[in-house]
């Protein structure tokens, strides 16, 4: 479950342009939807059919669709609290409990008859709440959970609390989800960004993507209405597992092209102090392949190097610099992390895959 979307009914968006978005999100790799069924500002007695033609809409596309809720949702919706007839009916595959419930009626609902998923506020769990969580035995087949967004600047909580919080639910072994920004179309009422991390207020979704994949977080989710082609394209295009950077080429060698693009790369077990080394680009070099010294100045950080035929057996190795180092006639600077991502280089550790693609 590794991308998604968030799709608001009652917010202004029309049920053809929310439909539309849906299928470009798809064609994009997209695989679940949030929603929200406790939004103030929606007017939900005339969105309802809408919600419910917008979920079967997702599920004959094959995307699970998760929606908050809280206590008044089931005003909305005509139903007595606790009914999750009514909300497995709709076509939901999970339900978001925001506030209003206790851990034990948390508990109870992970043990619904129907096999919804129960995902939690994973930005204000606590210990004391895990603890009272468990004695009332949930099923934690169905448990798993979701970082709030933070629509007013500066409330968005840090990367610390985030790590955080995700050790703490890891221990369960389940799945946590985490919410990007579109920088081109701002949700309201505050239209100030939709992220997790404050830090994302403002950063491409790509980027924040990657450093939520970088942190752990095993679905990130588009927390705006509606981004733009761009954007959704960008974020689709990501691949969880290996860490992408985006650098600026220096080099115009076909063989130092090759061994910087056409590898997925892999940190050592071993890393070392000063630079990321590449396990692969020594292996995918041809035998007998000569580099010849070029570009041979002062090393920076972000800066991506290749070792030419000076020096002997280590020709052909890649190193990304972690901190300035001098120059040395036998390495060649054929490239540079672009500034807005040399950050993610310190979620570089043992054996992180990482892959170069050109600007």
């Amino acid at each position: 479950m590794p991308k998604g979307i968030s799709v608001y009914m009652g917010l202004g968006y029309t049920l053809e342009q929310n439909t539309e978005y849906i299928e470009n999100a798809k064609k994009h790799g997209f695989e679940n939807i949030f929603t929200s069924l406790h939004i103030p500002e929606a007017d939900y007695k005339k969105s309802i059919d809408e919600f419910k033609h917008m979920v079967d809409f997702a599920k004959k596309l094959g995307m699970k669709v998760t929606a908050d809720i809280s206590p008044r949702t089931f005003k909305y919706l005509g139903a007595d609290m606790g009914d999750f007839k009514v909300l497995y009916d709709m076509g939901l595959y999970g339900l978001r409990v925001d506030f209003g419930f206790s851990p034990e009626e948390i508990a109870q609902f992970t043990r619904n008859p129907y096999g919804m998923k129960i995902e939690i506020n994973a930005s204000t769990v606590t210990q004391r709440f895990l603890n009272e969580f468990e004695k009332h035995k949930p099923d934690f087949g169905n448990f798993q959970a979701c970082h709030n967004y933070y629509p007013r600047q500066n409330t968005g909580i840090s990367i610390e609390t985030c790590i955080s919080k995700d050790r703490l639910l890891k221990k369960y072994d389940i799945l946590i989800s985490a919410f990007i920004p579109s920088l081109t179309n701002k949700r309201g009422p505050i239209y100030e960004g939709l992220p997790t991390l404050e830090r994302h207020r403002s950063m491409q979704p790509q980027i924040a993507a990657k450093h939520l994949f970088a942190l752990g977080i095993d679905n990130v989710v588009f927390g705006d209405s509606i981004p733009s082609d761009e954007e959704i394209a960008s974020v689709g295009s990501i691949d969880e597992d290996v860490l992408e950077l985006r650098v600026d080429t220096y080099t115009s060698s076909e063989i130092e092209k090759n061994i910087m693009f056409k590898n997925v790369h892999q940190n050592r077990p071993d890393p070392a102090e000063d630079v990321i080394r590449s396990t692969a680009s020594r292996e995918s070099l041809p035998p007998d392949t000569r580099i010849e010294p070029c570009n041979n100045i002062e090393r920076n950080i972000g800066d991506i190097t290749i070792d030419n035929s000076g020096y002997l057996r280590y020709c052909g190795e890649l190193e990304i610099c972690k901190k300035k180092l001098s120059l040395d006639k036998r390495i060649n600077v054929t490239g540079k992390v672009i500034d807005e991502e040399m950050f993610l280089l310190d979620y570089i550790g043992e054996e992180t895959k990482f892959k170069l693609v050109g600007r």
